[in-house]
C-alpha cells in the first residue's frame, strides 16, 4: 500500500532532519534549531505511529493482498492472535522497535532534549537506520510484489496463518516485552556517546541509571516469559536450552546488569568511569549483533526461533559495523587520559565484591556471545557449526560460583573499608546453608558444582532476606535490590534441585489400560479430544504416588503448516514438584499387529517397549542354499529394567531364486521378528516385527513423563527478581522527581 510506504518515507526524511537540527542546536544553541529538531522528531513519530496503526488495521481486517498480512495471519485466528501477528515477522518487529523508540524519544525530549541534544542525535540516528531498513523491507508490499506467480490485483481468500508453535497466550506478551528491552538499549548507547563527547563522565550516570535498570528489567522479564513459555508449551522438557536466539537476548541482559552495578560503584566512589561507558555501548552493540544473528538466516539450522534469510543481511551487518565503529572511535578518542580512583587495597569491601560479580557477568556474556556466534566463524572455514549445550553447562555454570559469592557476601561488607557489618547474620546464614546442603547430599546430591551453588545460594538467600526484613520496618521500597538478589538465589536453588533430581521415563499406553512407571506414576490413555482449531488434545488419567488422580490434556496433532506432528505437554504444578507429560508418538491399533523398520548396521530404534539394534550379518554358504542371518540385540523393558536378548532372524535363498523367511520369537513374549529384505552392500536390513499375537491390537499413545522437583521455587525466584528490579526502578524515578 502506497500510503503505508509513504508514511515510512516521511518518517525517514523527518528523522534525518531531526538529526541534523539537534546537532546544530548542540553546536549553536539557537532556539529555532531546537524547535525544528523537536518538530521533525514529532513528525517522524507520527509517521511511525501511523504506519504501525495502518499495519495493525490491515491485519485485523484481513487485507490478504498485503503480503505481511497474508504471510502471518488467517481468518481462523481470534482477534488476540491476529494482534500478535504484528510482531510475528521481521517487518513487524522493526515497526515495534520504532514504536517503542517514539515513546522513549518523547521522554528524552522532555527530560534532556534542551540540555543534552547529542543524546537525541544518536538516539534518532538509530531510529533513522531502522526506518531505512523498512524502506528496503517494506511491510506494506503487496502479494504480487513478493510472489511473481501472483497476478497484479490478486487477493488471496485466506492467509498462510501463524506457525502453530506461536499460537499460544504467551505470544501476546513475550515478544513485545523482549523488544521493550532491545529497543531501550539504544538509550544507553545515546547517553554514553553524548557523555563522552561532552566530557560529562560523571553527570551522565544520574540520567542513565533508571534507563539501565529499565533495560535489565524488561530484558529479564522477556527472557523469563520465554523460558516459561518453552517450559509449559513447547515441549522441550525444560525452560532453557542454550538456543542461539535465547542467548542473543541473554548477553545484553547480563551486560545491562553489569552496567547497573557499575553505576552503583561510580556513584559511591567515582570509579569505573570508562568501564561504565564501554558497557553501556556494548550492551546496545550486542543487541544489534543478536538482531543480525536472528534475522540474517545464519541460525536457521541451529535455532527454533530464528527468522529465515530475508535479503537484509548487508543492511544488518552494516548496522552492526557502523554503530560499533562509531562507538569505538568516540570511546578511544574521548576517554584518553580519563582516570578512575583506585579501589581500596582491602579485598573484603562491598565495592570489590560487587566488581567481582560484575566481572563474572561480563566474562559470562563474552563467552556466551563467542559461542553463540560460532556458526559465523566456523562457516568461514567449512560447514557452519553451533556449540553444544554441554559447553555452556561445563564452562558457564562453574563461573556462576563467583557471582553467588559476591551476591552472598557483599551486603555484609562496608564501603571502602574492610569491615564485616553483621557477624550474627553471617553465622545464622552459614548454619542454614550448611544444614540445607547436607540434606541435599543425603538425598543424593553429589556433583561438587551443584553442592557449592546450593550452599552459596542458601547463604545469599538468608543474608539478603535479613536486609529485606529490616527495610520492611523502615521503607520497604528501598529493599528492591535485596529482593532481586533473593529472587536470583531462589532461581539458582530451583535450577540446581530441578536439574539434579529430575527423573523421566518413556512409556507406551495402550488405550484403556493403566501403565505404572518407575516414578510411581500410573497413566491411562483414554483417547483424543477433538478441538475446533484442529489442535487435538490427548485425554490421560494420571494417578500420583500420593494417591491423587487427575485428568491431563496434552496436545498432539498433525499440523498442515509444519507438515509434521506437533505436541505440547501437560504440566501439573504443586509446591514441591511438577508432573510433566508430553506425547511423542501415536500408533493406531491396526498398525500394531506388524511394524516395519529399516536399520543400518549398529543402528538402534525404539518401538513401544522394545529397543532393537542390528549388529551384523552372519552369512552361511551351502551347495543347496545360502543363509543370511541378521544378528539383533533386542532389549525389552521388564519391571522398569531393560532385559536384553540376542536373536537372529534369517532369509534362506534357494537355488533358482526361491526365498524363505524364518520367523524368530522373542523369548517369553508374543513378539515375532522376520527379515523382509537385506542389503549386504550398504549393510542395511528391513525388519518386520509382529507386535504380539494375532488378536486385535489397541491404539497406543507413547508419552514421556517427567517429575521435576521444586520448580515452584524457581518460578517464585523469577517473580521476585523482576519485582525487585521494578522496585529499584520506581525508587530511582521517585528520587529523580524529588531532585528536580
Amino acid at each position: 500500500m502506497i500510503i503505508g510506504f509513504m508514511s515510512i518515507t516521511v518518517a525517514f526524511v523527518a528523522s534525518v532532519v531531526a538529526i541534523v537540527a539537534y546537532y546544530f542546536y548542540h553546536r549553536d544553541r539557537t532556539p529555532e534549531m531546537l524547535q525544528l529538531a523537536n518538530r521533525s522528531f514529532y513528525l517522524m513519530s507520527a509517521g511511525i505511529i501511523f504506519a504501525s496503526g495502518l499495519l495493525m488495521y490491515y491485519i485485523m481486517t484481513h487485507r490478504f493482498d498485503v503480503n505481511y498480512v497474508y504471510s502471518y495471519s488467517s481468518r481462523s485466528l481470534s482477534w488476540d492472535y491476529l494482534m500478535s501477528t504484528f510482531w510475528a515477522g521481521q517487518e513487524g518487529t522493526f515497526l515495534l522497535w520504532l514504536f517503542y523508540g517514539v515513546i522513549y524519544g518523547i521522554i528524552l525530549i522532555r527530560r534532556v532534549g534542551k540540555d543534552q541534544p547529542l543524546v537525541l542525535v544518536f538516539f534518532t540516528l538509530v531510529q533513522a537506520y531502522i526506518l531505512l531498513i523498512l524502506l528496503k523491507k517494506n511491510p506494506f508490499a503487496m502479494v504480487w510484489h513478493v510472489h511473481e506467480e501472483a497476478p497484479v490485483g490478486f487477493v488471496p481468500r485466506d492467509g498462510a496463518g501463524l506457525n502453530p508453535l506461536l499460537i499460544n497466550p504467551w505470544m501476546r506478551v513475550h515478544p513485545p516485552t523482549l523488544f521493550l528491552g532491545y529497543s531501550s538499549a539504544m538509550v544507553l548507547f545515546a547517553f554514553a556517546m553524548a557523555a563522552m563527547i561532552n566530557k560529562d563522565f560523571h553527570g551522565w550516570i544520574k540520567h542513565v541509571r533508571p534507563w539501565a535498570v529499565f533495560v535489565a528489567m524488561s530484558l529479564g522479564a522477556g527472557i523469563i516469559l520465554g523460558g516459561y513459555w518453552a517450559y509449559i508449551t513447547l515441549g522441550w522438557g525444560g525452560y532453557w536450552a542454550w538456543d542461539p536466539v535465547e542467548n542473543a537476548s541473554l548477553v545484553p541482559w547480563l551486560l545491562s546488569a553489569v552496567l547497573v552495578h557499575g553505576i552503583i560503584i561510580q556513584s559511591r566512589i567515582k570509579g569505573l568511569v570508562k568501564t561504565n561507558l564501554f558497557v553501556a555501548g556494548l550492551t546496545f552493540i550486542t543487541v544489534l549483533w543478536g538482531s543480525f544473528l536472528t534475522r540474517s538466516g545464519v541460525l536457521t539450522d541451529f535455532s527454533v526461533h530464528s527468522f529465515a534469510e530475508s535479503g537484509l543481511n548487508i543492511y544488518l551487518i552494516l548496522m552492526v559495523l557502523l554503530f560499533t565503529a562509531l562507538f569505538l572511535f568516540v570511546f578511544f578518542r574521548e576517554t584518553r587520559g580519563v582516570e578512575s580512583p583506585r579501589f581500596t587495597d582491602a579485598f573484603l569491601t562491598r565495592e570489590t565484591l560487587i566488581f567481582v560479580g560484575m566481572m563474572t557477568l561480563f566474562v559470562t556474556s563474552i563467552l556466551v556471545l563467542v559461542a553463540t556466534s560460532s556458526p559465523i566463524y566456523t562457516g568461514l572455514f567449512g560447514n557452519p557449526a553451533s556449540v553444544s549445550a554441554e559447553y555452556y553447562n561445563q564452562v558457564i555454570i562453574p563461573i556462576a560460583v563467583f557471582m553467588i559469592v559476591a551476591l552472598a557476601l557483599a551486603p555484609m561488607l562496608g564501603w571502602k573499608v574492610a569491615r564485616i557489618r553483621d557477624w550474627a547474620t553471617i553465622i545464622k546464614a552459614a548454619i542454614v546453608a550448611m544444614v540445607t546442603t547436607l540434606v541435599g547430599i543425603v538425598l543424593g546430591l553429589r556433583d561438587w558444582i551443584s553442592i557449592t551453588l546450593l550452599l552459596l545460594s542458601m547463604f545469599a538467600f538468608v543474608t539478603n532476606g535479613v536486609f529485606i526484613y529490616r527495610f520492611m520496618r523502615k521503607n520497604f521500597m528501598k529493599s528492591g535490590a535485596y529482593l532481586a538478589h533473593v529472587g536470583l538465589a531462589l532461581m539458582v536453588i530451583g535450577i540446581v534441585i530441578s536439574s539434579i533430581y529430575d527423573r523421566s521415563e518413556r512409556v507406551s499406553l495402550p488405550k484403556g489400560e493403566f501403565q505404572k512407571t518407575s516414578l510411581g506414576i500410573e497413566l491411562k490413555f483414554e483417547g483424543f479430544v477433538p478441538q475446533p482449531d484442529g489442535r487435538d488434545m490427548v485425554k490421560l488419567i494420571v494417578r500420583t504416588p500420593e494417591g491423587e488422580e487427575y485428568e491431563a490434556y496434552p496436545l498432539f496433532y498433525y499440523s498442515d503448516y509444519n507438515q509434521s506432528y506437533m505436541a505440547s505437554p501437560d504440566v501439573k504444578s504443586s509446591l514441591t514438584k511438577d508432573i510433566y507429560i508430553e506425547p511423542f508418538s501415536f500408533t493406531p491399533g491396526e498398525l500394531l499387529s506388524e511394524r516395519e523398520i529399516t536399520l543400518d548396521q549398529n543402528e538402534s530404534e525404539e518401538i513401544g517397549d522394545l529397543r532393537v539394534e542390528f549388529t551384523r550379518f552372519d552369512v552361511a554358504m551351502g551347495s543347496d542354499k545360502q543363509v543370511v542371518k541378521a544378528k539383533l540385540k533386542v532389549a525389552r523393558k521388564e519391571n522398569n529394567y531393560w532385559k536384553e536378548y540376542e536373536i537372529s532372524p534369517a532369509i534362506y535363498m534357494q537355488p533358482g531364486g526361491g526365498m524363505k523367511r524364518e520367523e524368530v520369537a522373542l523369548p517369553g513374549t508374543d513378539y515375532r521378528f522376520y527379515l523382509k529384505s537385506v542389503d549386504a552392500t550398504s549393510k542395511r536390513i528391513q525388519l518386520a516385527i509382529k507386535m504380539g499375537n494375532d488378536e486385535e491390537q489397541k491404539d497406543t499413545m507413547a508419552v514421556e513423563v517427567r517429575e521435576k522437583p521444586m520448580m515452584a521455587v524457581l518460578w517464585l525466584g523469577t517473580i521476585l527478581l523482576i519485582g525487585g528490579i521494578l522496585m529499584v526502578l520506581v525508587d530511582q524515578v521517585k528520587s529523580r522527581r524529588r531532585a528536580r
